[in-house]
């Protein structure tokens, strides 16, 4: 809906215009003022699309009221039609024009005219919009990739400064102990490198369609128990081994009937698993599953919760954005690629399920993954439910 306002001190003029544009330009918002001041803060506060100004007004002249919305930065974009009750010539236009105007109309005014301009006016701020839009997507991508690179100019050097730097300790005179000290540090920054090519190497497959999913009967304890021993090095990379990992199935059975790719499922909550662990400092998280029924469906939900630092509602879907954290500057507190989250988005599309979250700042966060069950038809068949439209819809 187009949105107009008209600075008019005399109020047959408003009538009249207001009745000309709902005409002209059906669908049209018309708000009005009655003074210069008046249509200013009108201006600042409800950002029409247009403004239809009188140039004869008392206290603040049209010019006046043109130039300081020209010079204002809120208001310096609309556009301005002058309008004059007598034939304006080249010494007032070059008035207005020099004050900013856009264009000058002469009453009586014409239908068709005021309708011709105002259209006129809106293609070019929708065209201004549109480069602004295109401008501002331009300058975000670069910073994205600024971040980028700093983040993986630093999750590379982070783990090759800790293999140079102890391999180098390393000589013929070294202790034994100390010698399997530095081994140690060596092997595990050695594993931080590769998890992060292999992270790189999911993200070209996924994009390109290259990855294979291995449907096979998932054992779910055993999904869950290689979860937690995963869970235990992270653990200990992080320097958190007070936090308490729980394990919580519930009353589901083990031998639900999930027919998936188990390496998969496994792999995503891992992700998760690992990021309640880093952005926990103190308290739990807790993992668990349950069966759960809605619209004549089966499904399985796994979900990891922690008592961590959360997440805001506006930032709910960014996190699972390629190469995105909540904080994306170099400094950040919390250190990673920020990749596990999409890719785990991504493998659960997949798989056939859903991936969501519920959080807020302060109160930590429950990440959630829905799995189709298969089931039997009642016919000795089993009904895969892979394609069932989802529960949650989550962008």
């Amino acid at each position: 809906m187009s949105k107009i306002l008209v600075i008019d001190d005399r109020k047959g003029n408003l009538t009249s215009v207001r009745a000309t544009l709902e005409d002209a330009i059906p669908g049209c918002q018309v708000i009005d003022a009655r003074s210069g001041r008046e249509g200013i803060e009108l201006a600042r506060n409800e950002q029409p699309d247009v403004i239809l100004l009188d140039v004869l007004m008392p206290e603040m002249d049209g010019y006046e009221v043109c130039r300081r919305l020209k010079t204002t930065q809120k208001t310096r974009h609309i556009h301005v039609i002058l309008i004059s009750a007598y034939e304006t010539n080249s010494q007032n236009k070059v008035k207005g024009f020099s004050a900013g105007a856009d264009a000058f109309l002469i009453r009586p005014i014409e239908k068709a005219e005021l309708a011709a301009q105002i259209s006129t006016m809106l293609r070019i701020s929708n065209t201004e919009q549109q480069l602004k839009e295109t401008l501002l997507k331009a300058q975000e991508a670069e910073r994205l990739k600024s971040a980028f690179l700093a983040t993986m100019s630093h999750e590379f050097r982070t783990p090759l400064n800790a293999i140079i730097g102890f391999s180098g300790l390393i000589n013929e005179e070294t202790p034994p102990k100390e010698v399997a000290i530095y081994s140690k540090t060596i092997h595990d920054n050695g594993h931080i490198l590769l998890k992060l090519v292999e992270d790189l190497f999911d993200i070209t497959l996924l994009e390109t369609g290259d990855i294979r999913i291995r449907r096979v009967n998932v054992n779910i304890h055993s999904v869950l128990n290689e979860v937690l021993e995963a869970v235990q090095l992270e653990k200990e990379r992080e320097r958190k081994k007070h936090i308490d990992i729980k394990l919580s199935p519930g009353d589901a059975a083990s031998d639900l009937p999930l027919m998936s790719d188990q390496a998969r499922i496994r792999q995503i909550l891992v992700y998760l698993v690992k990021n309640a662990v880093k952005f926990t400092r103190e308290g739990t998280v807790e993992i668990g599953y349950r069966k759960e029924s809605w619209a004549g469906k089966q499904y399985v939900t796994f979900y990891v919760k922690d008592t961590g630092v959360g997440i805001a509602p506006e930032h709910h879907n960014l996190i699972f954005e390629s190469f995105r954290q909540v904080d994306d500057t170099y400094s950040r507190p919390f250190q990673g690629a920020g990749v596990g989250l999409f890719i785990s988005k991504k493998l659960t599309k997949l798989l056939g399920g859903e991936l969501w979250l519920e959080s807020a700042l302060g109160v930590g966060s429950t990440f959630f993954l829905t799995l189709p069950l298969k089931v039997e038809t009642g016919k000795g068949d089993i009904q895969d439910f892979d394609t069932l439209e989802p529960r949650r819809q989550v962008s």
